[in-house]
């Protein structure tokens, strides 16, 4: 489906702080984040375990860098939301909230890409990344100091953003990747309607395959209208994709994929029935 049919955030994505993208978000029943953790803090342990050096992740389409400030500081979708919704904060007291966690996760580092500059600023103000990069991804080249990054990243994530992406980034950074020794993984939580098979001939065509969760989750977000979803469903339909019990319910569905080199397939496809059981 096409990204257009989707609900227009546009206006949410370029506050300075958050407050407005999860004040929306919560409204929409937004489960994408707990839905995506289940996958990814495993698969970062295993990784860190792998490398027994701190893991360089790229969350692609990181917004306000509500991935990395959840995984870094083993918090919540709820407990971020209820900090910047029940009441108005300040800048101070918004620094004091991220400072004064209890918890920072050293054993992996974030880097940070979206379209919004006051994200990208907002993410590194706060410290919930090494580095943030704001660019058109589904139409700029990749910026220099991105390149460098690509060149030593062990994992890529995206959850839910893909549709907004397309494939030109990844066919920018797979020559990278290729004249690489390390090989990345890619984790991704697609909502059904916007998986894109442009993007997995990419990954095809430089040797990755994408191994697919069991489960599908069926609350990624509420549909933000009658129109979204009728949408969403006559494209699935003429996919000849099955939505009853999901989108017919009125949330978007989501799925789990890894994107994996083709020679570790097997082993990675293990893991992941593994930790599904």
């Amino acid at each position: 489906m096409d990204i257009s049919a989707k609900a227009d955030w546009s206006e949410v994505y370029v506050q300075s702080t958050p407050a407005s993208y999860l004040q929306t978000v919560a409204k929409m029943e937004y489960g994408v984040p707990d839905y995506a953790f289940q996958y990814l803090r495993p698969l970062i342990k295993m990784l860190h375990t792998e490398f027994q050096r701190p893991v360089n992740i790229v969350d692609i389409g990181a917004s306000y860098g509500i991935n990395s400030t959840l995984l870094l500081h083993d918090l919540t979708m709820a407990q971020l939301t209820d900090f910047f919704v029940e009441n108005e904060q300040t800048w101070a007291e918004i620094e004091r909230f991220y400072m004064n966690q209890n918890i920072r996760h050293t054993e992996y580092k974030f880097y940070l890409s979206d379209n919004s500059q006051p994200a990208m600023d907002f993410s590194e103000r706060i410290q919930v990344c090494e580095k943030a990069f704001c660019f058109d991804m589904r139409h700029e080249a990749l910026p220099v100091g991105f390149k460098r990054i690509v060149e030593k990243t062990a994992l890529f994530i995206a959850t839910g953003s893909l549709g907004y992406i397309g494939e030109y980034f990844f066919q920018q950074i797979f020559p990278i990747i290729s004249n690489n020794h390390l090989s990345p993984l890619f984790a991704f939580v697609v909502y059904r309607a916007f998986y894109s098979h442009e993007i997995e001939k990419v990954f095809k065509n430089y040797n990755y395959t994408f191994i697919k969760s069991n489960i599908t989750f069926k609350k990624g977000r509420r549909f933000a209208s009658i129109t979204e979803q009728k949408k969403a469903i006559k494209f699935l339909h003429q996919r000849n994709i099955d939505t009853v019990g999901f989108e017919d319910e009125g949330f978007y569905a989501c799925e789990f994929y890894l994107g994996v080199p083709v020679l570790e397939e097997e082993r990675l496809r293990r893991w992941l029935i593994d930790i599904q059981s």
